[in-house]
């Protein structure tokens, strides 16, 4: 980094550990009194695992800066959401606090010049500059002009000179006279490949658990789900369309547990809006009455028995849901920690403290997906899937990550014609996502680009019909094009190689 004037982009592959070395370049500026104050701009999602781990691992205090008031210029190290800082209420205070060092995760967010994320970065011009990405190219060329232009202006000439000196014309993504353009790009980009390095990941082993649901539990899924889907077909300005989150929310909480989708029919039967009362109010009765004996609780404890003396996280997107498997472990002679997001910072620390010491299960929330390692660990058991995959990927990689010394099993329970079966025909057939580096498939989605999420997406298709015939085709219509999108990662990954080669190729 003292090479490049402490004005870089940081382009590791994936899983590679880009936050480790941010902190350790980081840390030594502080250390020769180069950089007093440094903002430091991530995702908002993860803000508090930042802050974590620069104080674990280098004691650099930062804290993170929301809402209206921020920490701008009042404390020397702050965290923040790109989107926070840049808003018009902060971007002011942002440019005044004069920040030593700026660092920006994700920052191929930055690859259009015409966003409001690269005029404001811009326009920051602080006196170090790390940018962290693993991707500076996807779209164009132009893109990685954009970044090389953020950090040290003039590196690759103005935009005239590179298209005409750099693009083919005919492939925007493929550059002609690589080598000067690599040449250029080693005084400003440092990329490491995953060939390059003696990093060996611990084995992921993963396996279906198919749980059996018993006929009133198959007959209870598709009443409630024939219920979701006309709910939501229904004319703009209906019932179902103002309840159109919550009935999100009731789909995903049946593929977890009848405990957690009775509370949401009751709920929604004593606040109908317009809704049918009686039809949900019967719904609810049978949802109790399913609750009491699922089958899905008695496949996971039968699992969990086999599991001897290993040590496992069970994760599940629901409380009600934590609180049935915790109660029927106890019940069985198991005494699980239980880790969530209401429980205080000290209460999580002395339940995750509980489990690395002594118990053997730990039951818990996504909180638990996020921001923590927990290496010691070799068991992973998804009793619920988000449709989400990085929400997957969380609670993989807080056990199947850089430290593991032992192989990783991660096990995930369905149940056949459900929403979660589908989705993970998609994610472990199609896509083969538990064969991926961790932050792979961030970057296929980002391949993929949908209108909305692809939790939107999952949802949209499952509810345009009953037929479980048109169901298959749409998902199979899903699936094609995110094994589109992984062909055009797994491309975009050989074109960069052109231009940042593993040392056995440099003479190319």
């Amino acid at each position: 980094m003292g090479d490049l004037n402490g004005r870089a982009i940081l382009a590791d592959e994936v899983g590679l550990g880009k936050t480790i070395e941010a902190g350790i370049i980081l840390k030594e500026y502080v250390l020769r009194g180069a950089v007093r104050t440094a903002l430091v701009l991530v995702p908002a999602s993860l803000c508090e695992q930042w802050r974590a781990e620069l104080w674990e691992k280098f004691e650099l205090d930062f804290v993170v800066s929301r809402g209206p008031a921020g920490q701008w210029g009042r404390h020397p190290l702050v965290i923040s959401s790109l989107e926070t800082a840049r808003h018009e209420r902060h971007r002011r205070r942002v440019r005044g606090a004069n920040y030593d060092m700026v660092v920006v995760d994700e920052a191929h967010r930055l690859r259009n010049h015409l966003t409001l994320g690269w005029k404001f970065i811009n326009d920051l011009n602080p006196r170090y500059l790390m940018l962290l990405t693993a991707t500076q190219v996807q779209n164009d060329l132009r893109e990685l002009y954009n970044l090389t232009t953020l950090v040290q202006p003039g590196t690759v000439g103005t935009f005239s000179q590179f298209r005409r000196d750099f693009l083919s014309g005919h492939d925007k993504r493929a550059p002609r006279n690589t080598p000067k353009l690599r040449s250029l790009l080693r005084s400003v980009m440092i990329r490491t490949r995953r060939v390059d390095t003696d990093i060996v990941f611990a084995p992921r082993r993963v396996e279906t658990l198919w749980v059996t649901q018993n006929p009133a539990e198959r007959r209870l899924y598709r009443q409630v789900s024939d219920f979701v889907a006309e709910a939501v077909r229904a004319d703009e300005g209906a019932p179902g369309r103002r309840h159109y989150f919550t009935l999100v929310v009731l789909q995903k909480e049946m593929g977890s547990s009848w405990a957690a989708a009775r509370s949401t029919l009751e709920k929604l039967s004593h606040s109908p809006d317009g809704l049918d009362t009686r039809r949900l109010k019967l719904l609810a009765a049978r949802a109790e009455e399913a609750a009491a004996h699922q089958s899905k609780v008695r496949a996971l404890l039968k699992r969990i028995a086999r599991l001897g003396s290993q040590k496992c996280i069970v994760f599940t997107q629901f409380r009600a849901s934590q609180d049935s498997i915790v109660e029927a472990l106890r019940q069985s002679g198991i005494e699980p920690a239980a880790f969530h997001g209401e429980l205080g910072w000290r209460e999580k620390e002395e339940a995750l403290d509980r489990f690395r010491t002594s118990l053997p299960v730990l039951v818990s929330t996504e909180a638990g997906g996020e921001g923590r390692n927990l290496q010691f660990c070799q068991v992973v058991i998804n009793y619920d899937l988000p449709w989400n995959p990085m929400r997957v990927e969380q609670r993989i990689g807080r056990v199947h990550r850089l430290g593991q010394k032992h192989p990783v099993r991660v096990i995930n329970l369905a149940s056949r014609g459900t929403i979660e079966a589908y989705v993970l025909e998609i994610l472990e057939r199609k896509i083969r996502m538990f064969e991926l580096v961790v932050g792979e498939i961030e970057e296929i989605l980002g391949a993929w680009q949908p209108h909305g999420s692809f939790e939107d997406e999952v949802f949209r298709r499952w509810t345009e019909s009953s037929d479980p015939r048109v169901r298959k085709r749409r998902f199979a219509e899903l699936a094609q094009h995110l094994m589109y999108a992984r062909r055009q990662y797994h491309d975009q990954k050989e074109r960069q190689g052109w231009l940042f080669p593993s040392s056995g190729r440099e003479d190319e």
